[in-house]
């Protein structure tokens, strides 16, 4: 038997076989498992940003529900076993091994097929997570889409229901150059016959959207049309708002997640609820209630220390970054900014830093462990336009970035650590750590 650490090397070198988008391979590798993916209830998730808020709150709420409930989402941010959760426990790195260990001759064998392709990173960990949901009984699947939608590894599945979170220019070089492109691709999670929520989009993704649920007669529910939540307090500690949905209103609602924007995750969430409620499985008010009470996203607008307060936030791209700056500037008013940046060369980095560094009073560049990191110098070079060079820090590391933050930060100062998830899975295990050694 493999060990753990045998196991993970063994996944990460998958990555050698790059990205591959299709369903022709992971189709054929999950035949030789007997299909779990299809004896499994799904609740699938696709869009550019809020995909894992919004998949955290259903679970969260399915759970209050009584219900046992699988959670598969990417990237992790400090542990491999974060991908995947049954009621909000992480995989065990036992069986991880004992997976992959039955996995591995099947890997092989599709390897060795004349008209198949090695299987990839996110093919093997998708089989593997359908395994586990399957295998350990779990009531519901709730699988978020790795990237695109169309030809993700995720889409062999036939969900319940469809989500689709709020739809931007990202990852262009695969999903197209306009918002009707991309939102053709993600909404092609879209089933015959299905129920699905949507995000309130701009209006040419809405109307993509829009264009394929007729296609597939599956009924659309949208925030801002059918689903009308009203926000009535934000704060550092979370959101108040009111929720009048597809059978329901509901006052008073609470999601201790910070960002404004999260009111319309945990309003598709709770659309979610009605319409599974709706189909027989019993999700009340009062579960309601408890699940969005107990929703956690590590990542997004996370506070993990306090004096000088440091704030997490996974934005990787211009539409994210100018939510959580706007969000930001609302939440700490009159308080010294300091930034800690590191930005993906895929990424669009220059909006990236036009719509975040004239709101900082500091900023502090860096790179995440990972060759798509885009090197500090030229990101130097494009915030010079914004902010003076005096202002500007160059750090190779995450943890030396931090450490200059806390060296220049007074106690009343924030110091905001942005610009991609893998900067900060590299901060949650710095402060982990720091929170470890205490």
């Amino acid at each position: 038997m493999i060990n753990y650490k045998q196991a993970i090397k063994y996944i990460y070198d998958l990555n050698k076989y790059g990205i591959k988008l299709g369903l022709k391979n992971i189709t054929y590798l999950l035949s030789l498992f007997d299909n779990p993916h299809l004896k499994t209830k799904v609740i699938h998730i696709a869009g550019t940003n809020g995909k894992g808020s919004t998949a955290s709150i259903i679970s969260s709420i399915l759970k209050a529900a009584g219900f046992k409930v699988g959670l598969y989402t990417s990237p992790h941010l400090v542990h491999f076993q974060e991908r995947m959760r049954i009621d909000g426990e992480l995989i065990s790195q036992k069986d991880v091994c004992h997976l992959l260990e039955r996995m591995k001759p099947v890997i092989h064998k599709v390897a060795t097929t004349e008209g198949y392709l090695h299987p990839t990173f996110f093919e093997v960990i998708t089989v593997m997570a359908f395994l586990y949901f399957y295998e350990n009984h779990a009531d519901f699947s709730i699988m978020e889409v790795g990237l695109g939608g169309r030809l993700d590894a995720t889409n062999v599945c036939q969900p319940l229901v469809s989500v689709i979170s709020h739809i931007d220019f990202d990852h262009m070089d695969r999903l197209g150059n306009t918002l009707t492109e991309i939102a053709r691709e993600k909404g092609a999670i879209i089933k015959d016959k299905t129920f699905v929520v949507n995000a309130k989009q701009y209006r040419e993704a809405h109307e993509a959207i829009k264009a394929i649920a007729e296609e597939k007669q599956a009924l659309l529910y949208s925030v801002g049309q059918e689903i009308k939540p009203s926000l009535t307090h934000s704060d550092l500690k979370g959101n108040d708002f009111h929720y009048s949905g597809i059978y329901h209103q509901f006052k008073d609602f609470h999601i201790p997640l910070a960002g404004e924007y999260q009111v319309e995750n945990a309003s598709m969430a709770i659309a979610v609820a009605e319409l599974l409620n709706h189909m027989g499985y019993l999700v009340s008010e009062h579960v309601i209630i408890e699940g969005l009470k107990n929703s956690r996203w590590p990542g997004r607008f996370e506070i993990v220390q306090q004096q000088p307060m440091v704030i997490l936030d996974g934005a990787h791209n211009p539409n994210g970054v100018a939510q959580f700056t706007r969000n930001l500037k609302k939440l700490v008013l009159d308080k010294r900014i300091i930034a800690v940046l590191g930005i993906f060369s895929d990424k669009d980095y220059h909006r990236i830093l036009k719509n975040i560094v004239p709101f900082v009073d500091q900023l502090i560049l860096t790179m995440a462990n990972n060759p798509r990191a885009t090197p500090t110098h030229i990101l130097a070079r494009e915030a010079g336009r914004y902010i003076s060079h005096d202002k500007i820090t160059e750090k190779t590391t995450v943890d030396a970035a931090i450490q200059e933050s806390f060296r220049i930060a007074k106690k009343d100062d924030v110091i905001c650590i942005t610009g991609s998830l893998y900067t900060v899975g590299e901060a949650e295990a710095y402060f982990l750590k720091k929170r470890n050694n205490q």
